[in-house]
């Protein structure tokens, strides 16, 4: 099964996960601070790119007159942070402690030490005004993404090791075409995914403990595939929203629901293709366990 295949694919996660949840530094060893901040131009949409390698994540809503505006602490090596406009779209590149630039060389610096982890600090805001296309590449972080208010357009994130909460806790005003999670090791929750207003969902997880939280406001259908290693996923389902679980499970794995009607691996509640809107959900698990709860 191809989750096997992850798990054995992300186990030095593991090692480093294990090393990570220890207590690291007793001081700030920081040495520098980067301010960027882009006010608006002529940008109709905005596509952005991180590679993270590890440290402290937030990212919020900014004042709506600027498009970005980012604060970067760091110990050693400047992150390489790069914006240009082309025609009416606003492309961000930022580079921070994985494979970094240095801004005087073009030589790579190359950092992957776990304890580094407190060292570094990002913090970024965006503008509610311009719609987002963000692809994130992150190594072992911890953080609050926050993208309530923000119009997110399309949502790609992988994440090496994590201890990190994704919240949508307004309703995006613009539809999101695709939205694909890949979690390697830790914990990782995200709430009030209807407000995030996505077509369709992909969900990878490996070894960790994950909450999905599917309340807020619909706007469409979902439906959103998701595969589950050696880890515990936690789905909170609103009651009044139509619902359909399709399962494909192992004999090491467990999924446990109740208040729903079952028919082979398919589970639906009482309201399925009698709400406006439905959630459609295709589950497939290794060595995990799956546990639905119902929310009002």
């Amino acid at each position: 099964m191809k989750n096997f295949n992850g798990i054995i694919k992300n186990s030095w996660i593991l090692i480093c996960f294990l090393v990570w949840i220890q207590p690291l530094f007793s001081e700030d060893s920081r040495t520098g601070k980067l301010n960027v901040e882009e006010p608006f131009s002529r940008e109709k949409n905005m596509v952005v790119f991180i590679k993270y390698g590890n440290g402290y994540l937030n990212i919020a809503k900014s004042d709506p007159k600027m498009v970005f505006d980012g604060e970067f602490l760091y110990a050693e090596y400047k992150p390489d942070v790069r914006y240009e406009v082309v025609g009416d779209e606003g492309r961000l590149d930022i580079r921070f402690s994985g494979d970094v630039r240095d801004q005087d060389e073009e030589d790579s610096k190359h950092i992957d030490s776990v304890d580094k982890l407190y060292e570094n600090e990002m913090n970024l805001k965006f503008s509610p005004r311009v719609p987002l296309d963000l692809n994130m590449d992150l190594g072992v972080i911890k953080g609050d993404l926050d993208f309530s208010g923000l119009m997110v357009e399309k949502f790609d994130i992988e994440v090496g090791v994590s201890k990190a909460e994704i919240y949508f806790n307004e309703p995006n005003p613009t539809s999101i075409e695709s939205f694909d999670i890949e979690g390697g090791v830790g914990k990782l929750r995200i709430e009030k995914l209807g407000n995030a207003n996505i077509q369709e969902m992909s969900f990878e997880g490996g070894i960790g403990s994950y909450e999905l939280d599917f309340s807020g406001k619909y706007q469409q259908n979902l439906y959103a595939k998701m595969e589950l290693g050696m880890g515990k996923l936690t789905l909170y389902i609103p009651r009044k929203i139509g619902t359909r679980i399709s399962v494909d499970r192992s004999f090491l794995s467990s999924f446990s629901i109740d208040e729903a009607y079952k028919s082979g691996d398919v589970y639906t509640n009482d309201r399925w293709e009698k709400s406006k809107y439905q959630i459609d959900l295709d589950i497939e698990s290794g060595v995990g366990k799956i546990d639905v709860i119902w929310v009002d």
